[in-house]
């Protein structure tokens, strides 16, 4: 039975060729050997799993490779590439800095740096994980790391380069190392499955580079895993990696949008609970449904498309989702995971502060509903208005229309007493009648008579006090401005301001538009100076009155002047009492000092 080796180790990269999404760093340390431009010491800075120890191995070898090729790569047939693969090297010495980290195993390192190497051009030190060194052994590692002999070449290894002391940095020559690309793990991890002969759906490779975050060898363990799993199952699946690597199906995600654009409030409670069910973590499931919305806006333009790290299978569902989706609802959405992200760990009731966010996010979408449709409203109302204005003009004219018909009536008649016979011819006896005369008013007689019936018809409306330049103002009671002033310091005392709760205690005095408030100190006049403002503002519109202000006056207080000495103290109990001062006057009493 062979021994079962992962497949970090298993296909680990033996050359430069080898190494992916780092030819920034392959290419400056090929030429560096062709040209034989080799600094004293290197520095590989980056993220876990990107291939920093691996291209030192790899440096190391090629440095004392016998047959370097034409590509400055190791032959890894000489004798020296075969004791570095068997790790029997005596040119090259590794250590491990987070388990040696004292300042005895620096000594001990920089005292076989003074041994030339055996077989070789080179001696080569590499130390993983440098920013664990304790600060007495970066001093004890500084000298040597600045002069060493020309036959020793130190390669640093960090994942925290910010750790690691300024001065070992400035005796290094610095790569940083990025992220592996997406693809590039995919395309690798495809290329062990044909080795290994391992069936695979291309989602479940890619769901696996999206897990890995562009570290490869998370991406090789991830894989191991599920390979595993896979020999029953004959081939790897999205499910399975799904599965495994305690995923969330997007599904779930795609659900949450669809009740964030219709306000279904109880299907996102429902759909929280069922993920809770199956036992995922509240927290997993607010970051990942940040992710989730975070791709739906990268969806929104073209520009950004390539940003979206999803399988190829979602991503006509991402591109339909996000047309529906408003950029400022996507943005008020991230707004608040975030603050949910931060404040989950600190929360009492974390179900409750989550269902909180869904509440919220249910409500942005129908806010925004709400608003568009209320831009009509205001047309509507016009509307409304113009038509009961032309209503209430109709009835006003109907009402004043027998103030203006007699008039007109009595213009255009003929008199009738013109074409009848006297009355005395009628009645005998009676008297003759005096022909009636009509007297015709007037216009400017109808207009006063209009506007007088206007005046009489129209409902009483209480007189409101408008201010106008030169005009005097009504003057201001003391016991209207009391009434603001207690209502004001309540307000304040609500609002933490004592400070201010207290200055509003003092006596006032209001004296024709000025209200004068009693100061105690100094501090009171700063306070008051900082509240004048506000306080004048809501003063005026409390009491309509325009042009009233405050100010405020130090006022002396007396106190008391206490007795210290003896004497004083005698004169002052003589004053309570005189029948002390009669006692001292008849025995001759003094005070003893």
């Amino acid at each position: 039975m062979t021994e079962f080796v992962v497949s970090a180790r298993k296909y680990r990269p033996t050359s430069f060729r080898d190494v992916i999404s780092q030819s920034h760093i392959t290419t400056t340390l090929k030429n560096a050997i062709a040209h034989k431009q080799l600094a004293h010491s290197f520095l590989f800075c980056g993220p876990r799993g990107v291939g920093k120890t691996t291209c030192a191995r790899i440096l190391a070898k090629a440095i004392n490779c016998l047959q370097v090729t034409d590509g400055s790569e190791p032959c890894n047939h000489c004798t020296n590439c075969l004791s570095f693969s068997n790790n029997s090297s005596m040119n090259v010495y590794e250590l491990d800095a987070a388990s040696n980290n004292s300042v005895e195993d620096i000594r001990d390192l920089v005292d076989q740096v003074r041994y030339a190497p055996q077989m070789g051009r080179y001696k080569i030190y590499i130390i993983d994980e440098v920013h664990m060194l304790s600060n007495a052994a970066f001093n004890a590692f500084l000298k040597t790391l600045e002069e060493p002999p020309s036959y020793a070449i130190f390669i640093l290894a960090t994942t925290e380069r910010h750790k690691v002391l300024p001065t070992i940095l400035s005796r290094c020559q610095i790569f940083n190392f990025n992220r592996i690309k997406l693809e590039d793990i995919v395309a690798q991890l495809q290329a062990i499955a044909l080795q290994e002969s391992i069936p695979y759906e291309a989602s479940a490779l890619q769901l696996i580079a999206q897990k890995a975050e562009g570290a490869m060898r998370d991406a090789l363990s991830m894989f191991d895993l599920i390979a595993t799993s896979a020999r029953t199952a004959e081939m790897i699946t999205y499910a399975m990696a799904r599965d495994h690597l305690q995923l969330l199906d997007h599904d779930y995600y795609f659900k949450c949008t669809e009740a964030f654009l219709e306000g279904d409030i109880p299907a996102l409670l429902s759909l929280y609970d069922t993920i809770l069910r199956v036992g995922f973590n509240g927290h997993h499931f607010v970051v990942g449904l940040g992710e989730h919305l975070r791709n739906l806006m990268v969806c929104k333009n073209s520009a950004t498309i390539p940003l979206l790290e999803v399988t190829d299978n979602l991503r006509p569902q991402y591109a339909e989702h996000a047309s529906r989706c408003t950029m400022a609802f996507l943005l008020r959405a991230l707004a608040l995971l975030n603050q949910c992200d931060i404040s989950y760990k600190s929360s009492q009731h974390q179900r409750l502060h989550v269902e909180l966010l869904l509440i919220e996010l249910a409500s942005i979408h129908l806010l925004d509903t709400e608003n568009e449709a209320n831009k009509t409203i205001p047309k509507i109302l016009q509307t409304d208005k113009s038509k009961k204005e032309k209503q209430l003009v109709e009835k006003s004219r109907e009402s004043q229309a027998p103030l203006v018909e007699p008039p007109s009536i009595a213009t255009t008649t003929k008199p009738v007493a013109t074409s009848m016979t006297p009355p005395s011819q009628v009645v005998g006896d009676a008297p003759p009648r005096q022909r009636e005369t009509i007297a015709i008013p007037k216009l400017e007689t109808l207009k006063s008579l209009l506007t007088s019936e206007q005046k009489a018809s129209a409902p009483s409306q209480k007189k409101k006090i408008v201010t106008k330049p030169g005009k005097e103002q009504p003057i201001v009671g003391k016991e209207v401005v009391q009434s603001f002033f207690a209502d004001y310091r309540e307000k304040l005392k609500k609002d933490g301001n004592m400070a201010g709760y207290h200055l509003m205690n003092q006596p006032i005095e209001i004296q024709d538009n000025m209200v004068t408030i009693a100061l105690i100190n100094p501090v009171q006049e700063a306070i008051l100076q900082n509240l004048k403002e506000q306080l004048v503002v809501q003063l005026r519109k409390q009491i309509n009155h325009a042009s009233i202000t405050i100010q405020g006056c130090l006022v002396q207080q007396e106190q008391e002047k206490k007795p210290y000495t003896d004497q004083e103290k005698l004169t002052y109990l003589g004053k309570k009492n005189v029948n002390i001062d009669l006692l001292r006057e008849r025995f001759v009493l003094e005070v003893a000092y």
